[in-house]
């Protein structure tokens, strides 16, 4: 997998240029790989030194720099990025981009740069409201740039109203989309997409039950990524503490009956392009003690449980639903050995898993190891397309790389994937909804 998104962050002199640093932290914590660009305005408001330390990379703000411009500087950092995001876009700011001025660094990135650029507006009500400011947005937006907000609230100035910047993480969310889209990645616009994630439970009496250490954070991840590249998502989640992606349907369940039932109301109830089985479903089911186990006899009572082979929810989906709804499958496994010994094994454990379940494609991961799996922050493994997809015999296998955050590796999947589904023209394997 390539280096992280390459954001190109723009600060226009307002006051809203104190959560610049904020907006950073929120773009490095999806993986982004952040360069900082400065008004000469906005160094009175927020610091050169704190910018560069939370971006982990120097920070510009003088056009004419001879250390810098000895190289054309400002063509290299336009060229560089992938999205352009400004915030704070002030009136000021916005209005020379529209006329094309190219006075100072910021406004000759803008205009040199080919890459998609997102505006973060923030500026007093009735300057938001000025029909010059209107027209300058217009102007902007028929050339291509996309804008965030303003929200409404209370202002530097002490009006209530239109005005306030988007909040950071809301604009991390939305540069991130705009990068995808101009990569290709509006190829999820529209698809209704169903993702599991987290453990389930297997109650052993009320009061106790059996679980796994999954923490749901690759299931949420990749939901909130296919809900921000414009796909319609519902996330089926297991019992975990963590806030509903924004855009996403929720419905949360405890048992691995309750998920299969879950999925399969949604399925019943619209035709779905994908279902991605992220979460960790318990593998041994048995009935439940109708009261609470005495602690007393409670080892000697668990000998005698009748466990059994609990419901695999993916295979059953799949040969219910495909090929009309296509399948993901995720592969949490343990293996011996390090590099290439290792990575074969994998693989090798994935393309069975892939064949049992009769899924698309499935993305296999090892656990056990610092910076990967539950409990992880990053992830990292690989991708097994099933050969059909590709137009290929066997299967075909994409590495990950090396383990990056968990929100990167699901932008990362979603773009294999959606190459693989919908990327040919006139593919037999784009399998449209209505069609058998």
């Amino acid at each position: 997998m390539s280096s992280g998104p390459r954001i190109l962050l723009a600060v226009g002199g307002g006051i809203a240029a104190y959560k610049a640093p904020e907006l950073v932290r929120a773009l490095k914590k999806e993986g982004c790989e952040v360069r900082v660009i400065l008004t000469a305005a906005a160094r009175s408001f927020v610091a050169e030194l704190s910018l560069a330390s939370v971006s982990g990379n120097p920070v510009r703000s003088t056009l004419l720099d001879a250390a810098e411009e000895g190289a054309i500087g400002h063509i290299e950092l336009a060229d560089w990025a992938e999205v352009v995001v400004v915030a704070p876009g002030t009136a000021d700011l916005i209005a020379r981009a529209a006329h094309g001025l190219a006075d100072d660094l910021v406004t000759c990135v803008l205009l040199a740069t080919r890459a998609p650029v997102l505006w973060a507006p923030a500026m007093n009500t009735n300057m938001w409201r000025h029909p010059a400011t209107v027209a300058n947005l217009a102007t902007l937006r028929s050339r291509g740039a996309e804008t965030i907000g303003p929200d409404r609230g209370e202002l530097a100035c002490g009006w209530i109203g239109e005005g306030r910047m988007i909040d950071p993480p809301v604009i991390a969310a939305a540069a991130l989309a705009l990068r995808e889209r101009a990569r290709g990645g509006d190829r999820w616009a529209g698809r209704r997409v169903l993702v599991t994630a987290g453990p389930t439970r297997t109650y052993l009496d009320p009061v106790r039950f059996v679980a796994n250490a999954s923490t749901g954070a690759m299931g949420f991840a990749l939901a909130e990524t296919a809900a921000r590249l414009g796909a319609e998502v519902t996330l089926v989640a297991g019992p975990v503490d963590r806030p509903s992606p924004i855009g996403v349907a929720r419905i949360d369940v405890e048992t691995a009956d309750e998920m299969l039932a879950a999925c399969e109301g949604r399925l019943a109830a619209a035709p779905h392009d994908l279902v991605a089985m992220v979460a960790a479903v318990g593998d041994l089911a048995l009935d439940a003690a109708p009261s609470k186990l005495d602690k007393g006899s409670l080892l000697g009572r668990l000998g005698g449980l009748e466990w059994r082979i609990g419901v695999d929810i993916l295979a059953t989906l799949v040969a219910r639903h495909h090929p009309r709804t296509r399948f993901l499958g995720f592969a949490a496994q343990t293996v011996e050995g390090e590099g290439e010994v290792a990575e074969a094994a994998l693989v090798e454990l994935g393309v069975g898993k892939l064949e049992a379940k009769g899924a698309d494609a499935v993305f296999v991961n090892r656990v056990g190891v610092p910076g990967l799996g539950f409990a992880s922050p990053t992830n990292a493994g690989a991708l097994i397309l099933r050969g059909a997809l590709v137009g290929a015999d066997g299967h075909q296998v994409i590495a990950s790389g090396p383990p990056v955050a968990k929100p990167a590796l699901a932008r990362w999947i979603l773009s294999e994937l959606g190459e693989a589904l919908w990327g040919g023209e006139g593919s037999a394997l784009n399998v449209r909804r209505g069609e058998a």
